[in-house]
């Protein structure tokens, strides 16, 4: 039975029209249940991307420094028994509409870290989070990418201790009756989450290449795009992609970087993305997990480049290859975001040409670069290893080696076993955020603070 108090956050967006019966029939489904149903069309909503300033973690705890819709939307899901996420399936993922909301999400969770499940996650901020119910649309029915929807929406359900959860996706040509059948079911099922082998196996298979790629015969075009949202200080995805693109301009390769921004996915912007796209043989995407996911910009810019690639024929197929680090000491946490860049790439008729997992990014470069980063505590010359296995492969119009992969997921500190290695990221991961708090004059007290906890509840 459904609780009192639900959020839907509606994820379609321009061009979705086709998907509105499908949630009419979930509107009625919820309304017949008696719950109060507040519903944000997210499309129409104006606010604010996630720069990943940390400041809702470190300056004003619990509430993101955007004054805008995203803290009210933050605040009604905290304070709801149940949100659900209706969105198109987008390369197995959510719509960026869904996306850009997502991002803000931070703010509910603290920036300390622990074991939960045996992962190390963000503690919670509160002692009540709502059941997440995850309704992906298909146009088009698709095994893999309903699949990787479904692992996607379990994923988040664990990082936001979700009590109970659920993952479903209805294909838009289903009969009526089919369409509420599967919604009656998924609003009161408990599916179990995706840990262990389910995450680690979805690894395996978003770093691989799934076909060899034909030897270049001469040097092409590369095209980095750097995701991180990160605007006042270097990134570690800027670092990492910036030293494959010099590698492969030592090897003769013509190279051009772009740092995603808002105003290179609308008008004339989006016309010089575009034709940066065209230009390219090989496209690099680099980018920090962003709960569990690719960033809002990085998702935005995988629709605006498979809409544009999709309406014309292309000459050869261009080339894909990603890297995704995420701040967390285990690498399987980007096993989603990686699996949807492949995706990408068979839905648009690329090749994929693999990818690269990195854990702990913040703790092993926060944005330093890798010269700089080599003279840390913390050795970083398996990163190199891998980068430069992969530069070679790329540069050659090879597939990336598994040996890179398995190189850039390695613990950085030889011989040290995980757990213990664990352990530490922990210790010395809170101590840096309370180093931090103190320094912007942010108790402990108020570092816990609770701003979207109804009153009477913890």
């Amino acid at each position: 039975m459904l609780n009192r108090k639900i959020v839907l956050l509606d994820g379609t967006g321009a061009g979705d029209e086709d998907l509105f019966p499908i949630l009419d029939i979930l509107m009625n489904e919820l309304h017949s249940t008696g719950a109060t149903v507040q519903t944000f069309p997210l499309r129409e909503i104006k606010m604010g991307t996630c720069v990943g300033c940390m400041g809702c973690w470190l300056e004003t705890p619990g509430i993101c420094l955007e004054p805008d819709a995203g803290r009210d939307i933050a605040q009604a899901i905290v304070q709801s028994d149940t949100t659900i996420l209706f969105s198109p399936v987008t390369f197995g993922g959510y719509s960026s509409e869904i996306k850009k909301i997502q991002d803000r999400w931070i703010p509910i969770l603290m920036p300390d870290v622990g074991l939960y499940r045996g992962e190390v996650r963000h503690l919670r901020r509160y002692s009540k989070y709502p059941r997440l119910v995850g309704i992906g649309v298909q146009r088009q029915p698709n095994n893999e990418s309903a699949n990787l929807f479904k692992v996607l929406v379990g994923r988040n359900a664990f990082n936001f201790y979700a009590p109970t959860y659920a993952a479903d996706v209805i294909l838009s040509t289903d009969d009526p009756d089919r369409v509420r059948q599967q919604l009656q079911a998924v609003l009161v099922r408990n599916d179990n989450l995706p840990l262990g082998k389910v995450v680690t196996s979805l690894m395996q298979t978003a770093v691989t290449a799934s076909v060899s790629a034909p030897t270049l015969d001469a040097p092409g075009r590369a095209l980095l795009i750097v995701g991180s949202p990160r605007v006042k200080s270097p990134s570690t995805s800027g670092v990492l992609g910036g030293y494959v693109l010099n590698q492969l301009k030592q090897r003769g390769w013509e190279t051009e970087s772009l740092t995603l921004r808002g105003h290179l996915l609308q008008g004339k912007g989006q016309t010089e993305f575009l034709a940066a796209v065209d230009r390219a043989d090989l496209i690099l995407l680099v980018f920090p997990l962003y709960i569990d996911s690719l960033p809002f910009l990085m998702m935005k810019s995988l629709e605006v480049m498979a809409e544009h690639i999709c309406a014309r024929p292309q000459e050869s197929p261009k080339r894909l290859f990603a890297i995704a680090n995420n701040g967390f000491p285990e690498a399987h946490n980007n096993a989603p975001a990686l699996a949807i860049c492949r995706q990408f790439a068979a839905d648009t008729g690329m090749i994929w040409s693999g990818g690269l997992s990195m854990g702990a990014g913040l703790a092993l470069f926060n944005g330093q670069s890798i010269e700089e980063a080599q003279r840390k505590v913390l050795p970083v010359k398996h990163v190199i290893q891998a980068l430069d296995i992969a530069s070679a492969a790329l540069a050659n119009g090879q597939i990336v080696p598994p040996e890179a992969a398995k190189l850039m997921a390695k613990i950085p500190i030889p011989f040290m076993p995980f757990r213990l290695w664990r352990w530490l990221f922990i210790k010395l991961g809170n101590r840096m955020f309370r180093q931090i708090a103190a320094a912007n004059q942010v108790g402990d007290e108020e570092r816990f603070a609770q701003p979207y906890a109804e009153v009477g509840s913890a």
